[in-house]
Order: C-alpha cells, then structure tokens, then sequence
C-alpha cells in the first residue's frame, strides 16, 4: 500500500511539474503576442482574438483545475480533454483563416462542431474563474433564442435557427469577437501587466503608507486611510475582492485596534475598495471597453468618470469622520506614522506612471500607445530604483500574475459575447427595451427604479467588466430607447451593477474583508451599504444632472459638482447622525431634504438646499458640545450577525466564489492579526529596506536571457513576420515563450544550487 501510495504522489508531484511549466510557458507566450501587437502592431484581427480566447481558457483549465488541489486522475483527464479542444479550436481558425468569412455562407458540420465546442469551453472557464451567475445567464439568453416562442410576455418571438444563433454568436462582430474580447486584447493585457510591474516595484505598499502619512493622525485615521488607499490602489487595479486583501490587510486590524468596531471596519474597506472599480484611469477595464461601446476616445470616459468617483470617496470620507467623532474612536499616534513629504522624496517617483498615463492621454496619444510606454516606463523604474530593484527572476513571476488576473477577465469578455449575440439574434434588446417604457407610462423616474434594481440584480456575484458587459445587452438600451443620453445610461447601469458588490445578501468585497476583521460577511455588507448608501443615489444625478460627467459649459459643471457634493453629504451624516454633534431626528429629515433638492435640476431647489442645509448643519454645529465621547476597545469576540437560514446556501456559493480568487492569501483572518508587526512593516518611517540582493550569476543569466530573447523579438517586428505569416509568427513567439520558460527553470535550479553551496559553507565557516 505505501508503494502505491508513494508511487500516486510521485505521478502528481511530476504532473503539478508539467502543469506549472506549461501554464509558465503559455503566460510568456501571452504576454509576448500582446506586446508584440502592442510595439509592431496584430496579425489578422480574428486570428489574434482567437489566439487571445483559446490561451486563455488553456491557461484557466490548467490553473484553476477541477477538483482543486485534490484532483483525483479522472478529473485531471477532463482538464486535458478540455486543453486538447481549446487547442483544436485555435487549429481551425489557423485553417480558417483565408476563409473564415465564407462561413456565414457555408456551414459545415465541422463548423457546428467547432462553435458548440467553443462556446461550452467558455461557459466552463468561466464557471471556473466567475462563477455559476455568469453561466445561467447566458444558458438562458441561449436558451431563449432558440425557444422564444414558448417564453411568455415580452420574451415571446420567433425563434433563431441554431445556424443562425451559432453564426450570430461565433462569427458575428456582436459575438464572442466582439467589442469586449478585442480590447481585451488590443491594451487590457498591457495595462494589467503595468499595474502588476508597478505593484512588483513597491507601488502598493507606497499608496499604502502615503495615504497613512497624510491621514493617520486625524479623527478616524486608519478609516480615511483605507478610503484614500483604496482609491489609489483601485484606479489600477481590476478587482475590488484584490484590492480589499491587499490595503485592507492592513487598514482593517489598525481600525479594530483603534476601537472601530469589527463589521465597521470591514465596511469601511469594502465599499472603499469596491470604488476602486470606478476611479480612473483603468476601472477594471470597464473604461477601455465603454469607450469602444460609445465610439468615444478613452480619455473622455476617463475624465468623465472624474468628478463621480470623486464625489463616491468624498462621501464615504465624511462618512467614517462623522462615524469616528461620533464614537470617539483614538487617532494614530504621529510620531510613529512616516511623513509624506520625506515619503515622496524618497519614494514619489511611483508616481511617475500615473502622471504619465494622463499627460500621454491628454497629449492626444493612442491608448494602445499609452499602454506601450506606461509598461516600459514603469519597467525602467523596477530596474532602475535602488529600495526595491527588479531582480531578473523575479519577472516570469510578474508575467505569470499579470496572466492569471487577465484570463479571468478574457473568459468574461468571451461569455458577454456569447449573451450579445444571443440577444442580437432574435432582437430581444429592442423589445424588452420597448416594454420597459411602456411599463413606465413616461415616467422617467419610475423607469430609473426599475433599471436600477434590475442593474443590482444582475450584477451580483460578478466581477466589474462581466457587470458592464451584461448591461450593456440588457439594461442601457432600455434606457436609450427612452431618451436618455448614451453616456449617461452606460454610466447609470454601471454604477448600481457595481453597487451589487456591497449589497447583501451577495456581496463578494463584504466576503472578502469578513474574514480578515473575524466577523460575519452580512453584517460587514450592511455597514459598507450604510457607508455608501449616498452612493445609491449619486447615478441618479447623472440622469438629471449630466454635468457631473463633463455634459454642459464650464460652470454649469461646476455648480452641478458643488451642489451634488453638498446634497450627498447631507445625506450621509443624516444617515450617520452625527455631523458636529449628535442630530436629532428633525435634523436628520432635513439632512435627507437637502439632498433631494441637490438632485432637483433647477437653480431654485439648488439655493432653496444651500438655505435649508444652513438652517439645519448651522444649528447642528450651534448644539456640538466640547467633550467627545471616550473611545472603547472592539469587542475580542466576533460581532453577532443575523442569521436567516435560506442565506446559508447564498453564504457557501460566495464564500466559494471568493476563495476562487487567486489574490486570496492563505486562511485569512483564521488568527488574530499581529498589529504592531503591520506598524512595523507598512507604517513606520524606516530609512533603509533589507533587499535580498541577488547574485552575479543570477544578474548575468537572467538579464542576459532577456536581452537574447529581446533582439530575437525586435528581429520578427523589423521584418513584420505578423502580417507575413502569422501562422509563423505565432509559432515563432511560441518557441520564444519555451525558451524563457525553460531559461527561468534553469535559473532558478542554479540559483537554489548556490544558495545551498553558500549555506554549506556558512555552517564549515561558523563549524
């Protein structure tokens, strides 16, 4: 028996080898195609987008398996199998490719074959990597255009032939090739690998202490400290669940030590990094794909997505202070806090990338461009910085987590398409669009409710551009088809979809910070939808008041974002309730009817608010009294939560869905967090950071192999061997790709070696 049993772990240590060099071979080969399209340009548009897709779904039936970590030998059979069918797909498109388009008028039962096999391998990566939400949704879009007779009400219509919903879906420009998959990779790839290089280089853990610097010391310190880091975290980050377990690892223990209580600062971190989402430049790529859904250059969405997001940190902002004053809770001490202004002396050339991003955009630079140079910016930086220097070794690691957090992304980008071209199919975007004005009776606001609960319904359990991308097919023509402007309904239906994030019962930020602060995920997603509950209100005003997206003269927007600011704040403290001093409940109500006249859009209600919110904060700062109230320490023991039994199968399903997340750190929050390492490691002002130097050997090997690999790279776009043979092209970058992959192996094998010799020698020296 233990032979056997020796003999299983042998044949797993050796597949586990297998898998990790092929998923490291096919991340350089990911990231090699998409810089290469990026400096030189793209083989045959449909060519790459496949090539893109069918990486992807390789890389994901590798590295997310099924069974997880205990895979038993038939389920490792199934991954091969669906391994072998994403390589026969990209196989028929290399055929395919001088005839591809005289598909759309001969389809051959090798055609039905190959586009039935696609569109399952997408629905199971993206099981694997989004969840089951995604999958229903487009079964039943699917479902609906072959069986739209027998659906009732507004669904019912003539069906599509399963020809011409296989042709809409796989070869239609509204398919799975469409808008989504093709800016996924013409620059979402270069941007999530600069935010991964900037990360690498000590970016996060800056944003982290920059923001301690600047606000740890004031009245709820370690709370605004989660807000302004999750904001800059957030605008270059393409997940909220990420985001939360990198700043709120530390943002969430200081809070609770400081007397915030457990599902509070949970909260706190949750609807901060679920913002993130929604803070230019990246947006978790949603901006690159609106852009190319409005037909509008990318650096007016980002600019129009400005002045929103600005309001959403603002709001929880004097959220958490109005909570802090509130509750007495201690600040940080300052003199164990860094300060930023020897921060940024130090440490400010991080900040470089970012001002780069925006002065190349408003220089009227292509995205595509932009990304190119931000990359190669922000890699000279990680080369070049002497506290944190990029070590030759250390890049395939960077290649393999810029692939990993794509992958997921491109399999989204593909089941979105699967549910456009259903729709597009059988037209049902335009009836249900025309049922829901009816239904309204021309009234716009009641249209707005219904898209709203329809945007946050459909948004649960998903991640940002899977949200979007979903609307887009459903709720935003609906809202056009009644009048309203097309940015002005990409963005209202983004931003509730996006709200789903914080919204119990399913709310995966909520999921993600529970276990970190040891309390319970529904209760943190009631604190974190307390904390943005003005943010439940701030789409509106983009409906009534266009000028918080750049709609309208210069002072029109200014007046617009003044008093939209003023009218969500009273809003928030009313919810709170406290401003300068406990409110009573008639302020309160008033706080709430300043609010409501912020969103009129009239100049009258706008002063009739400014008179209103004088009377009722003037005589609230009149009432303030001079003694806070005494800070208390949180509870040690976990908050007790509400519990209902139907949400326990709804608790499981996410709780599932976030450990998915490859960002998830190991057991989070399954011991109680050692504070004064965090202080130690992120907060105090240190002059000098150990690194781990590497050696001559491995300086001259690594830096060596990539410099061969770099003029063999450069050798293929002199000569345009993509639009020459890009069969060839592929082929050769693939070879680059296992030449990497097995030059880091080596590396790494020689690099242990050394260690061990320089181990050895050490113990006859001490000896």
């Amino acid at each position: 028996m233990s032979g056997d049993s020796s003999v299983r772990a042998s044949e797993t240590s050796a597949y586990a080898a297998a898998t990790s060099f092929a998923i490291l071979t096919l991340s350089f080969f990911f990231v090699l195609i998409h810089l290469y399209a990026g400096i030189y340009g793209s083989p045959d548009s449909l060519f790459f987008r496949s090539l893109h897709v069918n990486i992807a779904l390789v890389v994901v039936f590798l590295a997310w398996p099924l069974g997880g970590e205990s895979q038993r030998p038939w389920q490792r059979a199934i991954d091969l199998l669906w391994v072998a069918g994403a390589l026969w797909v990209q196989l028929y498109f290399a055929m395919e490719i001088e005839t591809w388009y005289m598909r759309t008028i001969v389809f051959r039962p090798i055609d039905y074959f190959t586009s039935i096999l696609f569109i399952f391998l997408i629905l199971e990566a993206t099981r694997r990597t989004v969840g089951m939400i995604l999958v229903v949704i487009c079964l039943v879009f699917l479902c609906h255009a072959l069986f739209s007779n027998h659906f009732p009400g507004i669904f019912y219509g003539p069906p599509s032939s399963l020809k011409n919903l296989l042709q809409g879906v796989f070869l239609d420009s509204n398919g799975i090739f469409g808008v989504a998959v093709a800016v996924m990779a013409n620059f979402v790839v270069l941007f999530i690998l600069f935010g991964t290089l900037l990360n690498a280089c000590g970016g996060g853990q800056f944003f982290t202490r920059l923001a301690f610097a600047l606000f740890g010391h004031r009245v709820g310190g370690p709370a605004k400290a989660a807000v302004v880091s999750s904001a800059m975290m957030g605008s270059l980050s393409g997940s909220a669940i990420g985001n939360v377990l990198t700043t709120g690892a530390f943002t969430i223990p200081l809070m609770i030590r400081l007397g915030y209580k457990r599902a509070f600062a949970a909260g706190v971190e949750a609807a901060a990094s679920n913002g993130g989402i929604i803070m230019p430049p990246v947006m978790g790529a949603v901006a690159f794909i609106m852009a190319e859904f409005l037909d509008r250059p990318y650096v007016e969405i980002i600019f129009a997505a400005l002045i929103p997001a600005l309001l959403y940190f603002l709001v929880i902002f004097v959220t958490v202070h109005a909570e802090a004053r509130k509750n007495g809770l201690a600040t940080m001490p300052r003199d164990r806090l860094p300060r930023a202004w020897a921060l940024l002396k130090r440490e400010g050339y991080l900040l470089f990338p970012v001002l780069l991003i925006v002065i190349a955009l408003i220089m009227g630079y292509s995205i595509v461009f932009v990304a190119v140079l931000v990359t190669a910016g922000t890699f000279a930086i990680a080369v070049i910085q002497p506290r944190n220097r990029l070590r030759p070794l250390l890049i395939p690691d960077i290649v393999d987590e810029t692939v990993r957090a794509t992958v997921s992304l491109s399999v989204t980008a593909a089941a979105a398409g699967v549910i456009l071209g259903a729709i597009f199919a059988v037209g049902l975007s335009f009836q249900v669009a025309q049922a829901a004005a009816e239904t309204s009776q021309g009234y716009l606001w009641v249209l707005l409710l219904l898209t709203a609960l329809m945007s946050i319904i459909m948004g649960l359990g998903m991640t940002a551009p899977a949200i979007y991308l979903t609307l887009v097919a459903t709720i935003i023509p609906i809202l056009i088809t009644a009048g309203v402007p097309p940015i002005a309904a990409h963005f209202f239906a983004f931003y509730y979809g996006n709200l789903s994030g914080i919204t119990p019962p399913v709310a995966l930020t909520a999921y993600a910070a529970a276990p970190i602060a040891r309390t319970g995920p529904l209760g943190v997603g009631v604190q974190a939808s307390r904390l943005g509950a003005a943010s439940f209100i701030l789409p509106i005003l983009f409906i009534y008041e266009p000028g918080l997206l750049l709609v309208g003269d210069p002072l029109t927007i200014a007046r617009v974002a003044i008093t939209s600011a003023l009218g969500l704040i009273a809003f928030s403290v009313s919810v709170t309730g406290y401003a300068f001093a406990p409110m009573p409940v008639w302020q309160r109500i008033g706080g709430a009817f300043v609010c409501f006249l912020a969103i009129v859009p009239e100049l009258w209600s706008d002063l009739a608010g400014i008179v209103v919110g004088l009377i009722v904060f003037g005589s609230n700062f009149m009432s303030q009294t001079a003694a806070p109230r005494s800070a208390s320490k949180a509870p040690e023991t976990e908050e007790d939560e509400p519990r209902v039994a139907w949400l326990s199968a709804i608790s499981r399903s996410v709780e599932s869905r976030v450990r998915r997340e490859d960002t998830v750190p190991e057991a989070p929050g399954t011991r109680e967090t050692d504070v004064e390492a965090l202080l130690a490691q992120v907060i105090d002002d240190a002059d000098s950071k150990t690194v781990t130097k590497p050696t001559p050997a491995e300086l001259w090997w690594g830096w060596g192999v990539f410099t061969v690999a770099g003029l063999l790279f450069a050798a293929q776009g002199h000569i345009f061997l993509h639009a020459r043979a890009p069969i060839w092209w592929a082929c050769a970058q693939f070879g680059l790709a296992v030449v990497l992959a097995l030059a880091t192996v080596f590396g790494r094998h020689m690099l242990a070696g050394h260690k061990h010799t320089d181990m050895q020698e050490d113990g006859r020296s001490r000896a």
